[in-house]
């Protein structure tokens, strides 16, 4: 691809965040029962969260993803014996596959501006720092710690305990993360998420989740978790050590269980990933500081950066963004960094 005007890194980090919103439109899923901090009851064709507390733009039955607003029918489960194709495809264990299919529908960013079909990400970036919501609400990136480096990256993991549910729950969706991304071609951004009904459950589940080709957000089967539970998210490229992977691995583990939620081979779509992010927090429909987890924060931990030789980075030097969006609720905001650890707080 050609060159394109390079943003300042606040700016860039922002850019993240346009893909944590974006598709959806006519059918309605219910919402289950309140199962309080019990672990959460995930079906076998998972649907996201109804948009319940979504801008006004945005139109009635889409459904919330780590992306933003999307129509039902442009979320895939990617099935445990699936492979995700470079072309969107998605490869089933007998060797057929099935057909590419593009979105149809138009999706919404946080703030609910329209992304139509076939317009490309390049377009659309939106800075994460300053964005305004209708107060007092957060929908978005609510804080992040994240670095970037002129040579491509080779994985990064990190832990982090599954926080407490929120004293409040409204059908409230929150989503936390480490993940990776081309600072100077986003296209997708690859995440191992923790999230709290992020499909309907009112509960705790973990995801992997790759976006957003063909206007597609996909993700593979949830697993149940619990609060206490140790979570390791890792991301890494399927390649010999010293190449620029073109697909990878993103694996949400909860240790304590024992059970995994995997994407396997999820393509790169021709990105090179150089931005990384030790933590974030994701949320939507969040009015007020009990709607967060209650405990009040969240901290990864033992945040390994690899280099392309797929070697452990020393020293990184992450960023902290702290409270992106000028409309949030006024909580206990704060981001603290190590070089192997990230402590967000809400």
């Amino acid at each position: 691809m050609g060159h394109r005007h390079v943003k300042t890194p606040a700016a860039r980090v922002g850019a993240v965040a346009f893909f944590l919103l974006c598709f959806s439109l006519c059918c309605a899923v219910p919402l289950t029962g309140l199962a309080g901090e019990s672990t959460a009851q995930v079906d076998a064709e998972p649907a996201p969260t109804l948009a319940r507390h979504a801008p006004p733009d945005v139109p009635p039955g889409y459904v919330v993803t780590p992306f933003g607003y999307f129509h039902p029918s442009c979320v895939r489960t990617i099935a445990r014996s699936d492979v995700l194709l470079a072309d969107g495809r998605i490869k089933h264990a007998d060797g057929t596959s099935a057909p590419v299919r593009t979105c149809a529908y138009a999706r919404y960013m946080q703030n609910g501006r329209r992304i139509e079909p076939g317009m490309p990400p390049q377009a659309i970036a939106a800075p994460l720092d300053g964005r305004k919501t209708v107060p007092p609400e957060a929908d978005g990136w609510l804080e992040a710690s994240w670095y970037h480096d002129a040579a491509p990256f080779g994985g990064i993991s990190a832990d982090w305990l599954v926080p407490s549910a929120p004293t409040l729950d409204i059908g409230q969706v929150l989503y936390y993360f480490p993940g990776l991304e081309d600072y100077e071609n986003i296209v997708t951004i690859l995440q191992p998420v923790l999230g709290w009904n992020a499909f309907n459950d009112h509960g705790w589940t973990i995801a992997s989740w790759n976006c957003c080709r063909g206007g597609n957000a996909d993700h593979s089967v949830p697993e149940p978790t619990a609060t206490g539970n140790l979570i390791v998210g890792t991301i890494s490229g399927d390649c010999p050590a010293g190449h620029v992977c073109s697909t990878w691995d993103i694996v949400t583990f909860d240790k304590t269980r024992g059970r995994a939620s995997t994407l396997k081979r999820a393509s790169s779509y021709g990105q090179t990933f150089d931005w990384a992010f030790a933590g974030v927090v994701e949320v939507y429909g969040v009015g007020a500081c009990d709607q967060y987890s209650s405990n009040g924060f969240v901290d990864f931990t033992k945040v390994s950066l690899l280099n392309v030789d797929k070697k452990p980075m020393r020293k990184v030097r992450w960023a902290a963004s702290g409270l992106l969006q000028g409309g949030a609720p006024t909580c206990n905001y704060g981001v603290t960094v190590t070089p192997t650890s990230a402590s967000l707080t809400f």
